[in-house]
Parts: C-alpha cells; sequence; structure tokens
C-alpha cells in the first residue's frame, strides 16, 4: 500500500500548505490593518492590536487554532504509515480531516459565525478520532490475533 502511504503523507503536506497560507494571510492583513490605524511594529502594544479589525484579526486566531489539533494528526498520519495500515479508508479519512480543516480556516478568516465553525472543528476533531480508534484497533488487532 505505498500508494496509499503516499496519499496519507501528502495529506500531511496539504496541512503544512495550509498553515503556511494562514501565516501569509495574517501577515498581509494584519500589517495592511495597522497601517489603515496608524499603528505600526515599534508602537504595537497588546491593547491596540486587539483593538484591529475582524478581517484582520480572524487569520491570526485561525493560525493559532492550526497549532492545536493538527499537529496531533500529523502524528496520527506518520504512525499508521509506519505500522503499514495506510489503506483507502485511512487515506480518505486523512483528507476529509484537510478538507474540513480547509473549510474551518476559510470560515473562521471569513465569515466567522461560531455554531458553524464549532461544527467544522467537531467534525475534524470526529475524523480524527476515528483514525485514532481504528489504528488502535488495527495495532491490538495485530498483536493478538
Amino acid at each position: 500500500m505505498a500508494n496509499a502511504a503516499n496519499l496519507m503523507l501528502a495529506a500531511i503536506l496539504a496541512m503544512g500548505a495550509l498553515h503556511f497560507t494562514m501565516m501569509v494571510w495574517l501577515y498581509v492583513s494584519r500589517l495592511w490593518a495597522m497601517k489603515q490605524a496608524g499603528v505600526t511594529t515599534s508602537t504595537a502594544t497588546y491593547a491596540t492590536m486587539r483593538k484591529l479589525p475582524n478581517w484582520a484579526l480572524n487569520p491570526a486566531a485561525n493560525y493559532n487554532n492550526l497549532t492545536e489539533a493538527p499537529p496531533l494528526f500529523y502524528a496520527v498520519v506518520i504512525v499508521i504509515v509506519l505500522l503499514g495500515q495506510a489503506d483507502p479508508l485511512f487515506v480518505a479519512l486523512a483528507w476529509l480531516y484537510v478538507i474540513l480543516r480547509l473549510a474551518h480556516s476559510l470560515w473562521q478568516s471569513l465569515i466567522n459565525i461560531i455554531s458553524i465553525r464549532m461544527v467544522l472543528f467537531g467534525a475534524s476533531w470526529l475524523v480524527l478520532a476515528v483514525m485514532i480508534l481504528r489504528a488502535a484497533l488495527n495495532l491490538l488487532a495485530s498483536a493478538y490475533p
């Protein structure tokens, strides 16, 4: 299942690309908002930064959010690949996770209605939980045939 393993590892790269994109988005939007507000990097304080418009704050909040659950996703995918468990179902789950996190990032950065954001966040966690449980059950089954 080398192809499945490669497709799973590609999901990690896609999440990395999303994280990088959000970092660029946060810098561009934050610097633009600071310029409009007359705030410079030397005069910026936590208080002045919190007063920036949501279109500048939301991408930064999402960038921070991407440092929370996705690292666990990276570890789970690597463990699945190293254990030789990569298969079409795991590939589908990994890419579903990426799609949900992309949707969450776009939603949080552009619209940010909390109730929808919570559904996207929760759904991504559910997919990750299924991946963890399935990998654990597969490991137990192979340890105790």
